[in-house]
């Protein structure tokens, strides 16, 4: 930045000093969606679990990657575009609860990634009161 834009007496002194704290990562990842580079998606709990869809429409579903760490669902994938190119897209997604890793399951169908996610069960224990 010149010298001048930074001098008190600049009437763009305070525009400038927003616009260098603005979230520019925000509307990179929101136009990223917007225009279909990473693919939309609905989340919503259900009695079991969580339910994750994803539009895929165009990705071979043998260069998706469905993956949970430390409760976070990361989905992976590389969709090639009309010109020939290819671009790659990651979503991830912190899961509120525990989980039953075992029993996660992935399926395309039409365009559509679901991802089911089970609840871990809540074990109940009763704890035992001491009389002093």
């Amino acid at each position: 930045m010149r010298a001048y834009m930074n001098t008190i007496g600049n009437p763009w002194r305070v525009f400038d000093e927003l616009m260098s704290e603005f979230p520019y990562e925000f509307l990179n990842n929101a136009w990223r969606v917007r225009t279909g580079q990473v693919p939309r998606v609905n989340v919503w709990e259900s009695e079991q679990g969580l339910v994750v869809e994803a539009e895929v429409a165009g990705v071979d579903p043998e260069k998706l990657d469905v993956a949970v760490d430390a409760n976070v669902l990361t989905i992976k994938g590389e969709r090639e575009q009309a010109d020939g190119t290819k671009n790659e897209f990651q979503r991830s997604f912190n899961l509120p609860f525990e989980l039953e890793n075992e029993h996660i399951k992935a399926a395309v169908k039409n365009g559509m990634l679901t991802v089911s996610i089970p609840r871990k069960a809540a074990e109940k224990r009763k704890i035992a009161i001491e009389k002093l």
